[in-house]
């Protein structure tokens, strides 16, 4: 070692290895929530401990044992559930006093995981969400579940008793700086292995999976023909539909936009970025819930909003990483939603130009087209760019 070189660890490297750290435990709270099981989240700097239970995948002998712990339980839900409930004065997440002796299905209904034929009566009065409980939502839509938890503060006094009850049940404690520290997921990315695959659209075509280093979700980057070396290169960020891309759903005009990409890339050469962030990023449970809201008459944003979620939950930062894998920095991006323009031109991808990308209108998605282009800001065809 060099003479006066400290072997402590520079702030930086400090700092990255608290934020790996953080998205361990993160990833496996977030595991826990998608259980069934209970999580603690402390408080470092008011030292409250927060219990929380994500409603939708809470069991009936789990509800139980938290209704006879004796802890004072609550609801919790995003600003959005609760607007949707017709609480319009609040602007952020809250909690809920429960329903007297609930059963999981009243539980289930008020949060939007159940389907319910009428608007379910509010409980009470609402009180906003302090850090762990803001904590524990973004918990919850990391882990692709509804964001609706059953919460309850652990009392301050009497830790024995109620740690002696956690310890039996061996449940997971992490701080609530760690949902923050640890970064959104997909941030970090491993390139895991790549393969030639001939396609329909074109024989010269390469496949190269990258899997989330604090996650479970892998994204795709297919390399169509020979992208150019100098110029820039044709990218579509294109978020998987199950419904659309592989059953050819008449709903939306996502496996339409796949095809019609492919084949425009296949001419030229150019990446394709295939993102496991279905329904916007609430997964397929909350995008099949949504469709059935859909039916009773709510828009596509609307039905989201119902069941918690902000109109768009998708973080594009995975798809940066991945071009920056691939060597690629300057692209012409295949989309018709500014949002992706801006989020790649935030994570340092220089978007030279935008490539419109139309798709087929029937009876059965003409209004979610509508909609998409009326409220989420999506061009129309043949609409540039300010």
């Amino acid at each position: 070692m060099l003479a006066g070189m400290s072997q402590r660890p520079s702030s930086s490297a400090s700092r990255a290895q608290q934020s790996s750290l953080a998205g361990v435990r993160v990833d496996r709270a977030r595991t826990e929530l998608r259980h069934g099981r209970a999580i603690v989240l402390h408080d470092d700097a008011s030292g409250s401990h927060l219990l929380a239970a994500a409603v939708e995948t809470l069991e009936a002998h789990r509800l139980e044992d938290l209704l006879h712990s004796g802890l004072p339980l609550k609801l919790l839900l995003t600003a959005e559930r609760l607007q949707a409930m017709g609480w319009s004065s609040t602007s952020t997440g809250s909690t809920l006093p429960l329903p007297t002796a609930p059963t999981l299905n009243q539980l289930q209904v008020l949060a939007g995981v159940s389907p319910c034929d009428d608007r379910p009566p509010l409980p009470g009065d609402a009180s906003p969400a302090d850090a762990p409980m803001v904590a524990a939502l973004a918990l919850a839509k990391r882990g692709r579940l509804t964001p609706a938890l059953l919460v309850a503060r652990l009392p301050a006094t009497g830790e024995g008793a109620w740690q002696h009850w956690l310890d039996e049940r061996q449940v997971l404690s992490l701080s609530a700086a760690d949902v923050a520290l640890a970064g959104p997921s997909g941030a970090a990315l491993r390139r895991v292995s790549d393969a030639h695959v001939p396609i329909a659209a074109a024989e010269d075509c390469e496949l190269v999976l990258y899997r989330e280093i604090d996650g479970d979700a892998e994204h795709v980057a297919i390399v169509v023909g020979r992208p150019p070396a100098a110029a820039p290169v044709a990218v579509r960020l294109h978020s998987a539909c199950l419904t659309g891309d592989l059953l050819g759903s008449l709903r939306c005009d996502c496996g339409d936009q796949l095809r019609r990409a492919i084949d425009q890339l296949a001419k030229d050469g150019g990446v394709l970025l295939y993102l496991a962030q279905e329904g916007r990023g609430t997964g397929l449970a909350s995008k099949l819930r949504a469709y059935r809201l859909q039916d009773t008459g709510l828009d596509t944003l609307q039905a989201d909003r119902h069941l918690g979620f902000r109109a768009d939950e998708r973080d594009f930062r995975a798809a940066a990483a991945m071009l920056q894998d691939l060597g690629i920095a300057r692209i012409r991006l295949l989309t018709n939603n500014p949002a992706k323009i801006a989020a790649l031109r935030d994570a340092g991808i220089e978007v030279v130009d935008r490539l419109p990308l139309s798709a087929a209108v029937n009876a059965h998605n003409a209004r979610y087209l509508q909609t998409k282009q009326e409220q989420a800001g999506h061009w129309r065809d043949g609409e540039r760019p300010d």
